[in-house]
């Protein structure tokens, strides 16, 4: 009986992996993966959201030209043009071609992860921003999920 409850709860486990859905923004060439109950709201040149149940993200291209040193400064200083509340410092991050920073905060009643991102070999810099519910115990995951899955495609 041990067994067969250890299989179903592994098979529950990977279960949540084979709904997830991954997208490309055409434009840069980025790949995302994200749960499938996403969808699309914009996809142009310098914008791509997606809305989910109870998350957002949006992605927008950062057009001046700033050094990987000079991101961390930008992420803080976007996240508080945002007004985001509570902010914590910056966390650097390195995800698969994209090195960068981000930080979490507040916007009214729902928190906020705020990402600077950068492309070394382009020199793309992305500002990614995920929101949601903060009571909703899994989401924060589910945003480091996301963020963690971004993925340069060449």
């Amino acid at each position: 009986m041990k067994t067969k409850l250890f299989f179903v709860l592994i098979a529950l486990s990977f279960s949540s992996f084979t709904f997830d859905h991954i997208y490309v923004w055409d434009k840069y060439k980025l790949q995302i993966t994200v749960p499938d109950d996403f969808e699309v709201v914009k996809n142009t040149d310098e914008e791509f959201e997606m809305a989910g149940d109870g998350m957002d993200l949006a992605i927008t291209i950062f057009a001046e030209k700033i050094t990987l040193e000079e991101l961390a400064e930008a992420t803080v200083a976007g996240a508080e043009a945002m007004k985001l509340t509570e902010i914590d410092q910056a966390h650097e991050t390195k995800i698969n071609q994209l090195d960068g920073f981000y930080v979490e905060g507040f916007l009214e009643d729902h928190r906020v992860m705020f990402a600077g991102l950068m492309d070394q070999r382009t020199k793309t810099t992305l500002f990614v921003v995920i929101t949601f519910a903060d009571d909703d115990e899994n989401a924060e995951a589910e945003a480091f999920k996301i963020i963690n899955s971004f993925k340069r495609l060449r």
